[in-house]
């Protein structure tokens, strides 16, 4: 055991010689390193010793430069805060600048507002005047068409007046006229009353004969019953009676049938011209006009001018007959047929 751990030792001491010579020859080679180190110092050394006398010899040499240098790096500094300084002023500056572009474009917008403000102003006042010109012009116009107006109406005032004047004139001949037509129409009002009351007389005669022929009429009738009577009578008790005397009674009877049917027709056509009144009396109404008619139509031309005047007053006709100036029978003649008797 103790062999072995001796050759562990002698071999550890081996390991630890060839690491010792080795490491002696790392001290060697460091110590020539350590060397060359020191001559590279002392060469350094010797060079920083000559740079520090060549230091002092240029700081002596510079030494006045230096000076400046410091007062340069003075001013330098005094001009740096004078330029920190001029810089605040200036961005004081530039602010102030800013604004005062701010406050110069906000002054250019109001001027160019203003200015757009008055050229709208002088735009409009140039309209203005036009249309100052334009009302002058219209009311010269207005002036002129007033003069105008004055002297048409003016004119017109005075043809008013003469109008005025012609139509008193007319109004005068128009009464004047009328005056003669209310005199023409008196007058034929005044012959129709005539008339009128003429026929009212002659329609009371004619209603007194009328009441005379029906009582005679009445009569006749009765003499013809009377008769008939006899004649059923004899017929029923003379059948052997001769026929001579039958013949003779026959045409007695045969008379009297005769007048009494034309007797009858009359009393038709007298009554449809008659109405019976209330009070019991008679009054003539259709035969005065059915004869007037009558004569009208067949010899309305042997009346007198006056007779025909009142028949075409009489069926309404009087203002065609005003219509007409200083007419003769003729004219009236041709009157009467136009509108009485529809003639063309």
């Amino acid at each position: 055991m103790l062999h072995l751990t001796l050759q562990a030792a002698e071999s550890k001491i081996r390991s630890y010689d060839t690491e010792i010579s080795s490491l002696r020859i790392e001290i060697k080679e460091l110590t020539e390193k350590l060397k060359a180190e020191n001559a590279k110092a002392q060469s350094y050394e010797r060079e920083a010793i000559v740079f520090q006398q060549e230091k002092n010899h240029l700081e002596q040499k510079y030494h006045t430069e230096f000076k400046r240098f410091d007062e340069v790096q003075e001013r330098c500094k005094t001009a740096e805060k004078e330029a920190a300084r001029a810089t605040e002023v200036a961005d004081k500056a530039r602010a102030e600048a800013g604004m005062a572009q701010k406050e110069r474009s906000e002054m250019q917008r109001l001027a160019m507002e203003r200015l757009a403000q008055i050229e709208r102003a002088e735009r409009r006042i140039e309209n203005l005047g036009r249309e100052k010109d334009n009302l002058e012009a219209e009311l010269q116009r207005v002036r002129d068409s007033e003069k105008d107006a004055i002297t048409r109406a003016v004119k017109l005032e005075e043809k008013v007046q003469q109008r005025e004047k012609d139509l008193e004139a007319l109004l005068d001949k128009d009464k004047t006229h009328r005056r003669n037509s209310a005199q023409i129409l008196e007058q034929l009002l005044e012959t129709e009353r005539e008339a009128h009351a003429q026929a009212n007389n002659r329609a009371e005669a004619l209603s007194l004969q009328l009441q005379s022929a029906q009582a005679k009429i009445d009569s006749l009738h009765q003499e013809l019953t009377k008769f008939r009577l006899n004649e059923t009578a004899l017929d029923s008790k003379l059948n052997t009676a001769s026929h001579g005397k039958r013949m003779r009674v026959d045409d007695n009877i045969g008379d009297d049938m005769d007048v009494s049917p034309r007797i009858v027709k009359g009393t038709k056509r007298t009554r449809s011209t008659y109405s019976q009144p209330e009070d019991g009396g008679s009054i003539f109404e259709g035969a005065e006009e059915n004869l007037s008619q009558r004569t009208s139509e067949d010899d309305y031309r042997k009346f007198t001018v006056q007779r025909l005047k009142q028949e075409l007053t009489k069926h309404n006709h009087g203002d065609q007959l005003l219509r007409l100036k200083n007419p003769n029978k003729k004219d009236i003649i041709a009157l009467y047929e136009k509108c009485v008797l529809h003639k063309s």
